[in-house]
């Protein structure tokens, strides 16, 4: 049987909730507030989500000739899997930080949770062997997390394959925005035939204008000037389609630069949110909250990335 974090028992109650349950039930509790990095969790996992999206949008407005759409959908379904990974991590600690029951009992459950993790894995497809790797890197790591009566070493434990999970995410996007950039291309090849043949006439016409300007400097006379005012008439029949051609291009090419931007703040996330991870042990061993702003400012700047592109 599958997990998947909408069915997960931390999911279905809201986690201010969940924290603050068990804040009553074990008062005096001395580890610290995990909540924050799980929220930045979420809030990444939906930037990320959301530029896979609008890629996906994108994508169907490409040429019959592409056939990439399938391929892209199916990356953009595993890396929404691996962000449930995370994700259900983040979760599954924060609760486990805020129950404050005794420490073995807390690594127990931490351990658990990153076994059951491993079923979110995507373990068909393209990259159904390195989905199987990973998956058994969860299970092995929860029976080791489940060996220790340290939090604080848990968590250290755990960092490797959190790391690798990030790392196949990392790959993920990389393979995504060579599909995208090749949608794109077909999209400018599209729009280049589309307009091709008009925008050639429309050079021509341009180049014999100029030079009969040129002639009508050493001779200047009423044929010369009939035929000017005639190609500057046909000139201004055909604006309306250039601008059309120029329009569609310079979209084609905001749009480019926009999504190049959102594809490179996912990947500065996914290390961001190692780092913070990295530094939750020093965190928990000094009593305060994990810094994610690093974590947070990068999801905002993917959605906001996100909020420009569907403004085309």
């Amino acid at each position: 049987m599958r997990l998947h974090i909408a069915d997960a028992p931390w999911a279905s109650i809201p986690l201010c909730c969940v924290i603050l349950t068990f804040g009553l039930v074990v008062s005096g509790c001395q580890v610290p507030n995990v909540e924050p990095f799980a929220n930045a969790t979420l809030a990444l996992r939906r930037a990320i989500i959301e530029s896979g999206a609008v890629t996906a949008e994108t994508m169907a407005t490409v040429p019959k000739r592409s056939t990439n759409t399938k391929e892209l959908m199916d990356l953009w379904q595993d890396r929404v899997r691996l962000m449930d990974v995370l994700l259900g991590y983040s979760d599954a600690l924060a609760g486990v930080a805020a129950a404050g029951a005794a420490a073995q009992q807390t690594v127990q459950t931490l351990g658990d949770s990153i076994m059951s993790l491993a079923d979110i894995v995507p373990s068909t497809g393209a990259a159904a062997r390195e989905g199987v790797q990973l998956a058994q890197l969860l299970i092995r790591t929860g029976i080791q997390i489940k060996a220790y009566h340290d939090l604080d070493a848990a968590i250290s434990a755990a960092h490797p394959a959190l790391t690798e999970v990030a790392r196949y995410l990392q790959a993920d996007l990389d393979d995504l925005q060579r599909l995208y950039r090749n949608a794109s291309q077909d999209r400018e090849f599209a729009i280049d035939e589309t307009y091709g043949k008009h925008e050639a006439q429309r050079d021509q016409l341009l180049a014999r204008r100029d030079r009969l300007r040129d002639t009508m400097f050493g001779t200047f006379n009423d044929i010369n000037v009939e035929q000017v005012k005639k190609i500057e008439e046909l000139i201004a029949y055909m604006e309306p389609e250039h601008q059309e051609y120029v329009q569609q291009r310079a979209t084609l090419l905001r749009e480019r630069t926009l999504t190049s931007q959102m594809f490179n703040k996912a990947k500065q996330g996914i290390r961001a949110w190692v780092q913070a991870h990295e530094e939750l042990k020093l965190a928990m061993a000094q009593k305060r909250q994990p810094n994610v702003r690093l974590i947070l400012s990068t999801a905002q700047e993917i959605k906001d990335a996100v909020d420009r592109i569907k403004q085309r």
